[in-house]
């Protein structure tokens, strides 16, 4: 297995270039918005384009997509979009095989991610590791000693539905509480909004002379997690005290996947956590202990970046190769 088209599709970006067994781009990175309706036709046309740009001849295509995927099948049974609803079962492999005769590897976008940092991120020495992305929702993966932790359906990972807060109104595909209603990119301004909502009295809201825009005043079913670090940033306290809750919450539902699964490292991705990575590092780490039970794990960003989704689908795909071609598990492979 030489050369791989390998896409990173999330709820927003549609990412893709041609890699090499050895974890080498040999192309550019390609970004594009995601066109979830017209997927399966989005991933053809790409793979013509990596066909016509590179030198190479392709051996298979690799795959790390958002939502529920069907692994087996070449399936993605939900596809998050960013409004937060979803479109139902998206044939992938079909189509793709086709159109150019290449073997598909699928996989959810957060275990992949999981994957790839385990076969070329910061796994190290340890021999548990944990990936967690705060992107428009938190997932993550859990890999020991090359093993993806599956679960008994395949869903295991949803680390975005521990429910951190149980008293909250606030739900994610119908789990009370869970801890992407509130801390994930599509969360913290609807945790915020609820909070304006709560502090309502009319008028302004504290924010400390600042004057950074949330106010009462507008409308707070406008308002991006952006809106929100930028008005902390500028010295809104009520945006300050919002993120200062949302580091509590952050801290609880890493303690919870330490308690469960005792990993040695924890990486971070996502475009929340990659564009405030002093925030929400520090914001874990200062209340942490007062949740944990097991010792600490080292806690890092991902050293993969935005590309991370696009090594998980190369590992997905180095993995299930040597699975089929040797018969037994490469120590790092992430198929059982």
């Amino acid at each position: 297995m030489d050369y791989v088209a390998v896409f990173g599709i999330g709820s927003t970006n549609f990412r893709y270039t041609v890699a090499n067994s050895r974890g080498e781009f040999v192309g550019d990175v390609s970004v594009e918005s995601t066109r979830h309706r017209d997927l399966p036709a989005q991933l053809i046309a790409a793979i013509d384009e990596l066909q016509t740009v590179t030198p190479h001849t392709l051996d298979a295509v690799g795959i790390s997509c958002t939502g529920l995927v069907d692994s087996t099948a070449g399936v993605i049974r939900d596809l998050d979009t960013p409004a937060g609803e979803t479109v139902d079962r998206l044939d992938i492999a079909t189509p793709i095989d086709q159109a150019h005769g290449l073997p598909v590897v699928l996989a959810n976008d957060c275990n992949a991610a999981a994957l790839g940092e385990w076969w070329f991120g910061a796994r190290d020495t340890h021999d548990c590791l944990v990936h967690v992305t705060f992107g428009t929702g938190i997932g993550g993966g859990i890999v020991e000693q090359g093993w993806l932790v599956r679960g008994e359906a395949g869903e295991a990972g949803e680390f975005g539905l521990l429910p951190v807060a149980p008293h909250s109104d606030l739900r994610s595909t119908g789990v009370r509480g869970a801890w992407e209603a509130i801390c994930s990119g599509r969360g913290i301004p609807q945790y915020v909004a609820q909070r304006a909502g709560e502090a309502a009295s009319g008028d302004a809201i504290d924010d400390g002379g600042a004057g950074s825009g949330l106010s009462l005043d507008a409308d707070r079913s406008t308002w991006t997690a952006a809106d929100v670090f930028d008005a902390a940033a500028a010295g809104d306290r009520f945006a300050q005290d919002c993120l200062d809750e949302i580091a509590q919450y952050n801290a609880a539902g890493i303690a919870a996947i330490c308690n469960a699964v005792n990993p040695g490292v924890i990486t971070l991705g996502g475009g929340v956590a990659l564009n405030n990575p002093d925030w929400i590092i520090e914001g874990i780490e200062s209340s942490l202990e007062e949740y944990l039970f097991v010792d600490p794990p080292t806690i890092q960003m991902t050293p993969l970046g935005d590309d991370i989704g696009l090594y998980g689908a190369l590992a997905a795909v180095l993995g299930e190769s040597a699975d089929r071609s040797t018969g037994a598990v490469d120590s790092r492979s992430p198929v059982r």
